[in-house]
């Protein structure tokens, strides 16, 4: 590749990157989020619930999912088992038997489309009047059945091995496809060795994701039931495949001869073409907005990467070679669109997954997408770098900088592992909260926005007297100013969902300092006007 050829080369792909951005499809939440709950947060019921119910932004499972409900006394209440509707596979209930007056919590667990756990909890009453205890009831309860299991490194380090073993072995057979070192010994071993990565990688990560997403360790690895209900999810089932083709790649590599046979390469496209759907069929891409665009989209970014990426670790490998020269020239060639389709299809994801650069720095997959952006930055720099001098002075005048490109590559594969288990989200966005007490006239208003970011939120407004009973009041009517843009008044719809709790939904459209006015009706003739400044961050 002549410099002129790889500066035009570099410019299209930062054209396509910029259309790409342009007409990129909104934020595609790629973790479960809690849309919405029936009882709902701090809600005050008059009677028991008959179940809990819980509304996802996304499809989640169930079958490793768990709902507990836990009382005043912080013990927990036998309910049924947690189950998915067959109607809308985001929502999941639990039948609840009939609760007494008092404070509950709930505390539950799902597993979202591409196999990351995420959980929550929430109080609610039963009664006539709130007791004004459901928030140290919460803490109190997290604070004794709160657990994290500790097998989320070793699953970094399982999937870095399973990346790598994908990209040796996919760049080990794309390089020398038709090149007689095909049968030399060492080429062999990397192909026997990067079939091992991938069984490794793909049994211990099906059976560490059970014991992982239900908070356990490593005594429960090989518990039947938590295995058989992996294999029933999305994810599950793509690692039972992906172990299938780590065994046909085993086969692949011990048939490989300088002369392989036509059986021999059919079967090589087939495993390359379902291991690399196994990634990208349960990676974020699958759980996020349009899947039948980016999930193909992200097994055109794995063959670009594994390509370009896996030829170059096998030529480090075989860099003191002197009979390479060949294969050295049919890298440069593959590179040349390998590069620009992984940088272009690489940024596309991101942004996708992320909802646009404004969010980046908001959430540490961003962050690592940043990091992983300036590591292939500088690979492409050094890749740059090695063809001009393997058109001067041969593969000998490159092998030291391809060993410093490897180095590289590996770092981009480790954080990649990384983000695979980080949430696109911004974690502003998912723990961002307002919450204010006000009183008047004896009258303590509870008022809460979920979450205080720009866009979609959720009002809420409790009122309860400091000491004995409230009548229901007739009217709550809500609205919101931002006095430092010129716009009208923002009025919130507010419904009466249990004694003296009103809900309500608001579009947030810029961030700032906005004031909620909430205007109370506890008699036909009386008006109280509650204030707050809410920060609503962007």
């Amino acid at each position: 590749m002549t410099r002129r050829s790889f500066r035009r080369t570099l410019g299209a792909a930062a054209a396509s990157i910029a259309i790409a951005v342009a007409f990129i499809p909104g934020i595609a939440s790629a973790h479960a989020v809690l849309d919405s709950s029936s009882p709902s947060a701090s809600e005050l019921l008059a009677s028991s619930p008959k179940e809990i119910r819980l509304d996802f932004d996304e499809q989640v499972e169930a079958t490793l999912g768990d709902i507990r409900v836990y009382d005043s006394e912080q013990h927990e209440v036998s309910i049924e088992k947690t189950v998915r509707s067959s109607s809308d596979l985001s929502i999941v209930t639990a039948a609840v038997p009939k609760l007494d007056n008092g404070v509950y919590v709930v505390v539950w667990r799902v597993v979202s489309a591409d196999g990351h756990p995420v959980s929550g909890a929430f109080p609610f009453e039963i009664g006539t009047q709130s007791t004004g205890t459901s928030a140290a009831l919460l803490e109190k309860v997290l604070n004794g059945t709160e657990t994290s299991s500790t097998l989320g490194n070793p699953m970094s380090t399982l999937r870095l091995l399973g990346f790598l073993g994908l990209i040796l072995l996919i760049g080990c057979v794309s390089l020398l496809w038709c090149s007689p070192l095909l049968g030399n010994s060492r080429v062999r071993k990397v192909l026997r060795y990067s079939s091992v990565f991938i069984a490794v990688s793909s049994l211990g990560l099906l059976l560490m994701q059970g014991p992982y997403t239900a908070g356990k360790s490593w005594g429960a690895l090989f518990d039947s039931a938590i295995i058989g209900d992996v294999l029933q999810t999305r994810l599950g089932f793509a690692l039972f495949i992906r172990s299938m083709c780590a065994v046909a790649w085993g086969i692949i590599a011990l048939t490989a001869t300088s002369s392989v046979s036509r059986r021999w390469r059919i079967g090589t496209v087939i495993t390359t073409v379902l291991t690399i759907a196994t990634f990208a069929g349960s990676g974020h891409q699958s759980a996020g907005t349009l899947p039948a665009l980016f999930v193909p989209l992200d097994m055109i970014h794995l063959a670009g990467i594994s390509t370009w990426v896996g030829a170059l670790l096998v030529l480090a490998f075989n860099s003191r070679d002197n009979d390479i020269e060949n294969e050295a020239k049919r890298f440069s060639r593959m590179a040349t669109w390998s590069m620009p389709l992984v940088v272009v299809t690489g940024v596309v994801q991101g942004l996708h997954l992320m909802g646009g650069i404004s969010t980046i720095t908001q959430s540490n997959f961003g962050k690592l997408l940043l990091l992983k952006t300036i590591l292939v930055g500088a690979v492409v720099l050094l890749g740059a770098k090695a063809r001009a001098q393997l058109r001067t002075g041969g593969f000998p005048s490159i092998a030291k900088v391809i060993r410093w490109e490897s180095t590289l590559v590996v770092l981009v594969l480790a954080v990649t592992s990384l983000m695979v288990a980080q949430s696109p989200n911004s974690t502003a966005r998912a723990s961002i909260s307002f919450s204010a007490t006000k009183v008047q006239n004896g009258i303590v208003a509870e008022l809460s926005v979920v979450p205080a970011v720009v866009g979609t939120a959720e009002v809420h407004v409790i009122l309860s007297p400091p000491g004995g009973s409230l009548s229901p009041v007739k009217d709550v009517t809500v609205q919101f100013d931002l006095p430092s843009r010129n716009i009208p008044p923002i009025p919130v719809n507010m419904t009466e969902i249990g004694p003296n709790h009103w809900v309500g939904i608001v579009q947030f459209p810029y961030s700032g300092e906005w004031t909620m006015k909430a205007r109370v009706s506890p008699a036909p003739n009386q008006t109280l006007l509650f204030t707050t400044g809410v920060t609503v961050q962007g």
